[in-house]
């Protein structure tokens, strides 16, 4: 892959994971001590379905609240929020709910239930209700500012081995191509900035009729929360900011120091851990001269699309290799799996990578890319120059080739915005935000985009502000460590309390190894997967039959009616381009007959056992990475089809 431009900078890394100035509601209410008074709201709340599946043991109730897009004027037209309410079946619940605020700008909140519910959402869903917002131009919420242009413009040159600057000119078209769509369907893109979004917040907190509430914001969703807790701050108990974004930040110039920060920190940590050193010794030097390498000769490498199983030639050079690690770095689940992959591209094996890169691009669908633009080519890019952008762009050449091409990154995104951007920002939007409400600001120690002296500068302003480290952590801790989540638990129950936060010691370092690898099954039965057996303890059950270590390592037990072990070789066989596995053992229970099968894909290895029944073909799958495949093999493949049993 060329130098292709990015889709995200803030939002959290999302493998089952950016800003505006004054606003038309800048002025909107008279100023006051401790905020702004806002005016009489003409908000409508209405409840209905919530147009998503919701799993079954979420009790989930959904509405829409109609606000005006411009609360200076009333006429200009309304916006249509999406919202949830997360209700709470404890005993004695509290009164004040959590508001989930999500990153980008551009993410929404309620599509993620369906399968990111227990990793995203289960942490903050204990004795109070959950309210999940998707902010205005995100996810449900109408008008959407998704551009479908440029998303679908980053699949359709996959494989087309177009240079950089012509990906760079496609990608600014495809953008100008949306723009041009939303405003000829009547959008005004100065209605879209966090302070309009904490306006709306106001309005929703009034509409469901709470004297107060707390914030929960992740990535980009931390600036919202300061800039209500600045703007509204009576009607809020408590924040927690997890993976802090300043508002006085120079995001584009500061984000590839940061970058560089924590790639850094990840080739420490490596080396610091004796088994890591041992294997990958010097680690960031040879990261180093590979990318140099790779831009000098690009790979071929397949990259996946995981919409179709189809596979797409490309190339991989150095400058897309560090925007990969870069990407990577968001999450804390990838973190053990990054030195042996870096080990294998320096082999030539970019399996993996290519993998990673397939699932990065699928995300743009998660983002509303007009919404981000919107918002941070009004309250961010107005308080940078493209100049320092730049310099701070060719400041190390081991990210300089990812951040100087991006017009989303780079000082591209200047040109860009001179079309996207607004009226001139208030001069707030680029000041601390002061405050005495009660605040948990939560950093993670690898985080790539937001490091943890963001954590330092934002708790700086806050007077009951208590700032958490969490080591080995990448962009957002909550999601990452039951660890947070406790912190979390505990801050909420009292906020003018400093929560105790002794557990941060155990945090264990990345399992570099498979020496460290540690996985316990446990017995489990489900009625509605019609299978009962064992699975591994402490693993993210991501939907029914489908356990989490990480988006690397997936263990996947299914009844899958109608379906035969026939047609699921010839599948495989289709999509690999080889001829079907053949069976390598077969296990037999009391109550089964499974052909077991090993084989590697996309820098996968995996293992999969298969038998035909009168109710359908039942499979056990299990992926990882190839330096781990034999010790998951034992620890977990083989007992949990040993378990297997029709329930």
């Amino acid at each position: 892959m060329g130098r292709r431009p990015a889709g995200l900078l803030l939002a959290p890394l999302l493998l089952a994971a950016a800003c505006t100035g004054s606003d038309s509601d800048a002025d909107s209410g008279s100023d006051a001590p401790g905020g702004k008074t806002a005016p009489e709201s003409s908000a409508e709340l209405q409840w209905g379905e919530c147009g998503l599946e919701v799993p079954d043991d979420v009790d989930l109730e959904c509405g829409t609240l109609t606000v005006p897009a411009d609360r200076a004027d009333p006429g200009s037209g309304t916006v249509q929020l999406a919202f949830g309410v997360v209700r709470t079946d404890a005993e004695d619940p509290a009164d004040d709910p959590l508001v989930y605020l999500s990153g980008g700008p551009g993410q929404g909140a309620l599509e993620a239930v369906a399968q990111a519910f227990e990793q995203l959402y289960a942490p903050l869903a204990g004795d109070r209700e959950l309210i999940l917002l998707d902010q205005r131009g995100t996810g449900l919420s109408e008008p959407s500012l998704a551009c479908d242009e440029y998303t679908s413009w980053a699949r359709s040159t996959l494989g087309a081995g177009l240079a950089d600057e012509e990906l760079a000119t496609q990608a600014v078209e495809a953008l100008e191509e949306c723009r041009q769509r939303l405003v000829d369907d009547g959008v005004d893109l100065t209605h879209y900035d966090s302070a309009a979004s904490a306006a709306d917040l106001e309005d929703l907190r009034l509409a469901l009729g709470h004297e107060q509430w707390n914030l929960y914001g992740v990535s980009y969703g931390t600036r919202l929360a300061q800039t209500a807790v600045r703007d509204f701050p009576d009607g809020i108990r408590s924040v927690v900011l997890d993976a802090a974004y300043p508002v006085d930040a120079d995001l584009y110039a500061e984000t590839p120091g940061n970058a560089v920060r924590a790639m850094d920190a990840l080739f420490a940590a490596c080396a610091a851990d004796p088994g890591c050193a041992e294997q990958h010794p010097d680690l960031g030097q040879r990261f180093r001269d590979l990318v140099a390498r790779l831009d000098a000769a690009p790979a071929p490498i397949s990259v996946p699309d995981l919409t179709t199983g189809e596979r797409i030639d490309e190339e991989l050079d150095g400058a897309a290799l560090a925007g990969f690690l870069f990407q990577s770095l968001y999450s804390t689940e990838l973190l053990a799996f990054l030195p042996e992959t870096i080990a294998a591209a320096e082999a030539g094996e970019y399996g993996t990578v290519a993998l990673l890169l397939g699932a990065q691009v699928q995300q743009l669908d998660l983002i509303s890319i007009g919404q981000q633009l919107a918002v941070q080519c009004q309250e961010e890019v107005p308080f940078g120059t493209p100049e320092e952008v730049a310099r701070a762009a060719a400041e190390d050449p081991l990210v300089r080739g990812f951040f100087e091409v991006s017009p989303l990154t780079g000082p591209g995104i200047f040109d860009l915005c001179a079309s996207w951007g607004g009226q001139a920002p208030d001069p707030v939007e680029n000041e601390p935000v002061v405050s005495d409400v009660p605040a948990l600001v939560l950093a993670g120690e690898l985080d790539p985009i937001t490091p943890p002296r963001w954590g330092e500068d934002v708790v700086a302003g806050l007077a009951a502000g208590t700032l958490v480290r969490f080591p080995s952590t990448g962009h957002g801790s909550l999601p990452s460590h039951d660890c947070a989540a406790e912190i979390t638990a505990a801050f909420l129950a009292a906020p003018e309390e400093a929560p105790d936060t002794g557990c941060v010691e155990d945090v264990p370092p990345p399992a570099f190894t498979t020496e460290a690898v540690d996985a316990e099954m446990t017995a489990f039965e489900d009625e509605g997967l019609g299978l009962a057996g064992r699975a591994p303890q402490g693993w993210l059950e991501v939907f029914p039959g489908l356990w989490q270590e990480s988006p690397l390592v997936v263990l996947t037990q299914q009844v899958v009616p109608g379906a035969t072990a026939e047609q699921v070789l010839g599948r495989l066989a289709t999509l690999r381009g080889t001829a079907a596995p053949e069976p390598v053992d077969r296990v037999s229970t009391d109550a089964l007959d499974l052909d077991l099968y090993r084989f590697e894909d996309l820098g996968q290895w995996v293992e999969l056992a298969l038998a035909d029944t009168d109710d359908g073909l039942v499979l056990v799958q299990l992926t990882t990475t190839p330096a781990r495949a034999d010790v998951y093999r034992e620890a977990v493949f083989l007992p949990a089809v040993e378990a297997l049993t029709p329930a």
